[in-house]
């Protein structure tokens, strides 16, 4: 056998590998940045959602809690009904306008849960209809059940129990320092 033929042959399939290999390369790294970017601005929508939920809920508990003391002190209602409708009219349209803003990065999954939470602003007569201060304490757990579900959504979207495990096998075998004892010093 002619062992130039085969040695030729053996470079070209090696040269060939190569290129294969060198070009999967170029298309994976080329993706790469693109999907590091989507996931930095995602991360960041969520969180601007997250922050505007949060304040929404704080402000239509707080306005739960004046107007229940109002009630039952025997206060007149009037004044406080018209403010704290301006305060939950406020927050509801800043949660509203958060999620317009971040709605092009907000996958189906996620605003499924969004709107689920947006349904205990939508209902009538809030906070007239709280006849028991129970009542504010089962609303705002019902409220944080749902601001749970929708960032336990943000989190299954982004991976982040992924990342989190990926992120501890990598500095796992870093050795952790052991606690601050004041003896130590002494």
């Amino acid at each position: 056998m002619n062992y130039s033929l085969i040695i030729s042959a053996a470079s070209a399939l090696i040269a060939a590998s190569a290129f294969i290999v060198a070009l999967l390369n170029y298309r994976i790294s080329r993706k790469l940045p693109n999907e590091n970017k989507l996931f930095e601005e995602k991360f960041k929508s969520y969180r601007n959602v997250i922050a505007a939920m949060n304040t929404a809920g704080a402000v239509y508990v707080q306005c739960a809690n004046v107007f229940w003391d109002m009630k039952s002190s025997g206060k007149s209602l009037k004044k406080v009904k018209d403010k704290i409708d301006m305060e939950l009219t406020k927050a509801y349209y800043l949660l509203e306008d958060t999620v317009q803003e971040q709605i092009l990065l907000l996958p189906d999954e996620v605003l499924e849960h969004i709107d689920n939470y947006f349904d205990v602003f939508n209902k009538e007569n809030f906070p007239e209809n709280i006849t028991k201060e129970k009542e504010i304490e089962e609303f705002e757990n019902g409220l944080n059940e749902l601001f749970d579900s929708v960032v336990n959504s943000m989190r299954d979207d982004l991976a982040i129990e992924k990342l989190d495990n990926g992120l501890k096998k990598r500095i796992g075998s870093v050795s952790r320092a052991r606690p601050f004892n004041i003896s130590d010093i002494a």
